[in-house]
């Protein structure tokens, strides 16, 4: 053997040795496979930690998710509510110029509104008994509505009451010297003024017209326009009904002297008109009036939805 060789036979027989060196040992009672098994068994523990944080992650998003709906849900929920909007509005018809307000009760089915009207003028005017009237007339009142909507739409139908009313008339009443007039179904002159004979003068006086007085009255009206509109913030609007007020009331009151006679200039039979008459005067003028019991209502307007 060439001595050359012998180191290179050293390294060989001597790596068996060293391989075994550096092999963990091996115990008798755990085979080489139970780190493979503790392996096997390392992988399932992984992969249902892994199943875990994915099960603890999804309800959690789905919470986010559904709180994100919740959320997005809330403003719809929101307008549905009663008193959940406020819409304004501006009107003119027979009672003057108006104002409106008005809220949902049940969206797109029932809102409240409530509102208001005014106006005064002074006609003037000869009745057909001949007296001049010189007045002021006034339309003043509130109300509060309840306008329904059966088809969802621009319909409506209407019912309330007027809680304040303040309509009526209050004249000045007179007859020009000489004037013939009638009151209580007497014909009458109006004599003029003498010193010595008629201090008091012409017929003069006053007429007091009120309509239901300061009550409250029913009223029912149909009409056109939602002051709340699904969409938009301005609506038109038409209304026409009435109202119900007790019968009108007249009251007369006469000053100056009547004849009942009035030839060649002279007047005779003169005196104060007779209570009996102006009582019977205003009974008649009274029954006519009857019918405004039921007193129209009749208006056009503008409206705006706030929110």
């Amino acid at each position: 053997m060439n001595l050359r060789s012998l180191p290179i036979l050293a390294v060989l027989a001597c790596s068996p040795i060293a391989l075994s060196a550096q092999a963990p040992a091996v115990s008798p009672q755990a085979p080489a496979a139970a780190p493979a098994l503790y392996a096997e068994n390392a992988v399932p523990a992984s992969s249902s930690s892994s199943i875990a944080s994915d099960e603890i992650a999804a309800p959690a998003a789905g919470a986010q998710s559904a709180s994100g709906r919740q959320s997005a849900a809330t403003p719809s929920r929101q307008s549905s509510l009663p008193f959940s909007g406020l819409a304004i509005g501006v009107k003119f018809g027979l009672a003057g110029i108006g104002f409106d307000v008005a809220t949902p009760l049940i969206h797109q089915w029932i809102n409240l509104r409530g509102g208001a009207s005014f106006i005064t003028y002074t006609p003037s005017t000869i009745t057909e008994d001949n007296l001049n009237i010189n007045g002021t007339i006034k339309f003043q009142n509130a109300a509060a509505m309840m306008d329904f909507f059966p088809f969802h739409g621009r319909i409506r139908l209407s019912g309330g009451a007027t809680i304040y009313n303040n309509t009526g008339l209050t004249a000045t009443l007179s007859v020009p010297t000489g004037q013939s007039f009638t009151v209580g179904g007497i014909d009458y002159y109006s004599e003029p003024y003498n010193a010595v004979t008629n201090p008091n003068g012409p017929i003069a006086g006053t007429g007091v017209f009120t309509f239901g007085g300061n009550q409250v009255v029913p009223r029912a009206t149909i009409g056109t326009g939602n002051m709340l509109p699904r969409k938009g913030h301005f609506t038109f609007e038409s209304e026409i009904g009435f109202q119900y007020f007790s019968a009108p009331t007249v009251l007369y009151t006469f000053t100056g002297t009547g004849c009942t006679t009035f030839l060649a200039g002279v007047y005779t039979n003169c005196g104060p008109i007779p209570q009996a008459n102006i009582t019977s005067e205003q009974n008649k003028l009274q029954n006519d009036l009857t019918d405004l019991r039921f007193f129209p209502i009749l208006s056009f307007g503008l409206s705006y939805k706030i929110h």
